[in-house]
């Protein structure tokens, strides 16, 4: 049973979400084209509920038909002042997406005042980012964040992975923020290299982009090779900075004071795991409402002891919706299979090939090893018994995946 402070502190985040969202909608209903016909006013949670779900396809179309930035635009264009785009991963068309002065603010306070915070970060970090710094808003979003919080920005773009080991270690930097593939595999190089990590001044990692960093083998592989601790983080282009693990990285704490969160299950009815739906709270020139993010979730509204009293996402973010694979009747994400696998040290790297065998999923994992003729067998064990099902191994030479800078692809279609 909630305590009655708990309940008494979601009564008052709902009460400041309904406050920010009535504020932003009068702007949004009165001169955005995307939103005018699809929304009505909201004067209590019973008209929030009668808002329809947004779904990315809608987005995608609406760009197509009015190019190049789509009619959700609650201000004259002048008004705005960067303009990113999604990293396409999902094999969709990339969206792009504007953001004003002010919204871009929200980010930056996010970042500052929940993501950083949360981790530990301070002003005198120094906080290092292994990223190409392309149109994708994540890593201006994390840069300007430490600005804003005081601390020392580093960029590492345009770099080699050595590169960006040797300066990480000559500057001093003391937080580093990578994918978690990417921050495996800056460790990789490192001992190839004979460049100690462990030794760095790097106390923190902060990850995004894909699971890893909530998948506790992935996050133990990381903190040995740096001798850190690592925290996780979750986001998307289109909707804005939404979640942090805490000191207990058990899970993902949601940021209910900036967006509103709900889970739905296949049919779109209310539940406690499912798809994660999200409406941003601070974004008004491109706002999102009832989003259909496609991540899979489980929420717990249990109290946590790092005491914060937002929802959390039990065990983070479990997967990409349509990530689901069936085997043998199991249905299965690749963060369940990622646990069992970051767990042996010889794997560099790994994607689970699939191909439609009369109407069923056949999967094959196919791993780098850091031995070419390092044996499976105990993998392939460790899966069929965490797991219940078998899936074969195959193991490919060094270098032929991905390097993961950006979100890897961990379900790739058999040739």
């Amino acid at each position: 049973m909630r305590s009655e402070t708990a309940q008494a502190s979601e009564d008052a985040v709902r009460a400041l979400q309904l406050e920010k969202l009535r504020g932003g909608l009068r702007q949004v209903l009165k001169s955005n084209p995307f939103w005018r016909g699809r929304l009505h006013d909201v004067t209590g949670w019973d008209d929030f509920e009668r808002l329809p779900m947004t779904a990315k396809a809608e987005l995608l179309a609406d760009q197509a038909a009015n190019a190049p930035f789509g009619t959700n635009l609650t201000f004259p264009l002048e008004d705005y002042t960067r303009l990113h785009q999604t990293s396409g991963s999902s094999g969709d068309q990339p969206l792009r997406w504007l953001d004003t002065h002010q919204s871009w603010a929200w980010w930056l306070h996010i970042w500052a005042d929940h993501v950083y915070q949360a981790a530990g970060v301070t002003p005198a970090d120094r906080v290092f980012f292994a990223f190409s710094f392309g149109p994708f808003i994540g890593f201006w979003s994390a840069f300007g964040g430490a600005e804003r919080l005081g601390a020392m920005a580093i960029s590492g773009g345009a770099m080699t992975t050595e590169q960006r080991i040797r300066n990480l270690r000559d500057v001093g930097a003391t937080v580093l923020l990578a994918t978690p593939t990417y921050a495996l595999r800056m460790a990789d190089k490192a001992q190839e290299l004979h460049l100690d990590l462990a030794s760095s001044d790097i106390r923190l990692t902060i990850h995004a982009g894909e699971p890893g960093a909530s998948i506790p083998s992935t996050r133990s592989a990381i903190e040995a090779a740096y001798m850190a601790v690592s925290f996780d983080h979750t986001g998307m282009t289109e909707l804005g900075p939404t979640g942090h693990s805490c000191t207990q990285r058990d899970g993902i704490h949601l940021i209910e004071s900036e967006f509103i969160f709900e889970v739905v299950d296949t049919k779109g009815r209310p539940a406690l795991e499912g798809e994660l739906v999200a409406t941003n709270l601070g974004r008004w020139g491109s706002p999102l409402f009832r989003y259909r993010t496609g991540d899979h979730v489980s929420l717990s509204r249990e109290q946590c002891s790092c005491g914060s009293s937002f929802v959390k996402v039990v065990g983070g973010i479990r997967g990409r919706v349509d990530d689901m694979f069936t085997v043998r009747g199991v249905n299965l994400y690749p963060s369940q299979v990622e646990d069992i696998v970051r767990r042996h040290s010889a794997v560099r790297e790994f994607v689970l090939e699939r191909r439609a065998v009369k109407h069923m999923d056949e999967v094959v994992l196919v791993v780098e090893m850091a031995e070419a003729d390092a044996p499976t067998d105990r993998l392939e064990a460790d899966l069929r018994q965490a797991l219940g099902v078998r899936i074969s191994c195959r193991v490919v030479p060094v270098g032929t995946l991905p390097p993961g800078e950006l979100k890897a692809k961990r379900i790739v279609n058999a040739p």
